[in-house]
């Protein structure tokens, strides 16, 4: 099967979960409780990634479609990722902006405000360079509060899904 099948197939599922699970997600007070958690720390971490240079550095990589968010990393999205997305109301694209990008690679970076712990705590070796280890530290050391969220966040997704079927 094609990527393009694949992603496809992907969608269409999200998008069924979500008319039949979405209103039980987004009321789960758990769920609320995990998302503002995370965003919380997410917020902490761009702003680690805007003091250093590093959001700076991969946009710019991304727009050259030559950074590590290329296409095929989407598929490092499960479901219930996705489902935290469309809980905060995340427009999931339509259509593929860069063609060798990320599915989720919008003109501004990532569209998604839950991604995936590889997306975020990935370190090119270009980026290591050019920032030095000090800054590499104060970002990973930010990055420990949003995977522990993102993995209470996505196991309680999971759960309730389980639950209902």
């Amino acid at each position: 099967m094609k990527d393009a099948e694949v992603l496809a197939r992907l969608l269409a599922n999200l998008a069924e979960t979500w008319q039949k699970y979405g209103r039980l997600l987004k009321e789960d007070l758990e769920i609320n409780s995990y998302l503002e958690k995370h965003q919380k720390a997410f917020v902490r971490v761009q702003k680690i990634m805007q003091k250093t240079g590093a959001a700076l550095f991969c946009q710019e990589c991304g727009q050259a479609a030559l950074s590590c968010c290329g296409k095929g990393m989407e598929f490092e999205c499960e479901e219930a990722l996705l489902l935290a997305n469309l809980v905060l109301g995340v427009k999931i694209p339509s259509s593929r902006h860069l063609a060798k990008g990320c599915f989720f690679l919008g003109p501004n970076g990532c569209v998604l405000k839950v991604r995936p712990l590889i997306c975020r705590n990935f370190i090119c070796p270009e980026l290591k360079d050019a920032l030095g280890l000090s800054k590499i530290r104060q970002i990973q050391d930010a990055f420990d509060e949003e995977a522990f969220y993102l993995f209470q966040l996505l196991e309680r997704i999971k759960t309730i899904l389980t639950e209902q079927t």
